[in-house]
């Protein structure tokens, strides 16, 4: 029998990973037309960030970008003029490559960086590039749904929407081989709540993990029993569904 922690880690990373792909996408990518007058502040900010090449104007451009091992995304914008009068930077913003094709509004002031409308796809190919280090691998595409973000230049302010995965077989490689199970589509909700990104994965609107970002980059994973009755494995420690069976922290930012 295969170790919980061998299962659980790799969804930890596979989740922080897609948000922390979103998140820095929509925020930094429409500043590339400008990006001798901010590289180090990027570089220093997100050092996994990669700008490759930038064409086009400030209002109408695009830029390939790499955030980590992903594949590379050409992202394009279009910036409104009408708002700039008032300090406000309207920006259209499309990512798209290998994998995934994500499109959101984004309104960037002197404080604050508010992303509307982030919705799209990213195919599990495009993850397990990633993941798969991690000894994490999936099927099935996930499907973006309107995601609001709302940040500082200090932190994630708010946060609202949902995610839906479409189910399939994951794989997961252990000290003990490579376990496979099967889980059926799942459903994931984004909130913020005291000062806490949060996501919760359901099925049936019940609860199976529930991710907590704190601010200074701990991520706390709790893992329900029916997760594993889900995945027709053993629960460890006990049968009630709702328990949470694993508690997991992780300094990932």
């Amino acid at each position: 029998m295969c170790d919980c922690k061998d299962i659980v880690k790799p969804l930890l990373y596979f989740c922080i990973a897609v948000t922390s792909f979103l998140v820095f996408i929509a925020v930094f990518a429409p500043a590339a037309p400008v990006w001798s007058l901010i590289r180090e502040t990027v570089h220093e900010r997100v050092p996994d960030l990669n700008v490759y090449r930038v064409s086009g104007t400030i209002w109408s451009g695009e830029s390939e970008i790499q955030f980590r091992r992903f594949p590379p995304s050409l992202v394009t914008w279009q910036l409104s003029p009408v708002d700039l009068i008032k300090g406000v930077a309207k920006i259209r913003v499309r990512a798209q490559g290998e994998g995934h094709l994500l499109e959101a509004e984004v309104a960037l002031t002197a404080s604050n960086a508010d992303i509307k409308s982030l919705h799209g796809t990213i195919d599990s190919d495009y993850v397990n590039v990633v993941s798969e280090e991690f000894g994490f691998t999936f099927s099935g595409n996930l499907e973006i749904r309107e995601l609001s973000i709302l940040a500082d230049r200090i932190w994630i302010t708010g946060a609202a929407g949902t995610a839906h995965w479409t189910g399939g077989r994951i794989i997961i490689k252990t000290a003990a081989g490579p376990q496979s199970f099967v889980l059926p589509p799942l459903q994931a909700l984004f909130l913020m709540r005291q000062q806490q990104l949060i996501l919760d994965i359901t099925h049936q609107q019940q609860t199976l993990i529930s991710i907590i970002l704190r601010k200074g980059g701990w991520a706390e994973i709790a893992i329900k029993a029916r997760m594993f009755v889900l995945a027709n494995l053993p629960i460890p420690g006990g049968s009630d569904r709702n328990e949470t069976i694993l508690l997991i922290e992780e300094k990932i930012l």
